[in-house]
């Protein structure tokens, strides 16, 4: 998988919204997954997660009616 760069060398931008850097504490084994997943979309695995923040694909964090 090839990244984008712009004219400067940096990664290029995919959207509108900068993204910081951050750091998450994670096994090996939950790394390696989830590399070999973000690659199977053709990937990173930082474009991975925002997929699925960004498609909702998350536990909900509210409590439904019936709760």
């Amino acid at each position: 998988m090839t990244l984008k760069r712009d004219i400067q060398g940096k990664f290029a931008l995919k959207n509108d919204d900068y993204r910081e850097v951050r750091s998450l504490r994670l096994t090996d084994n939950t790394w390696k997954a989830l590399g070999i997943v973000a690659e199977c979309y053709g990937l990173t695995r930082a474009d991975y997660l925002e997929k699925i923040v960004r498609n909702n694909k998350l536990p909900s964090i509210t409590q439904s009616e019936s709760e």
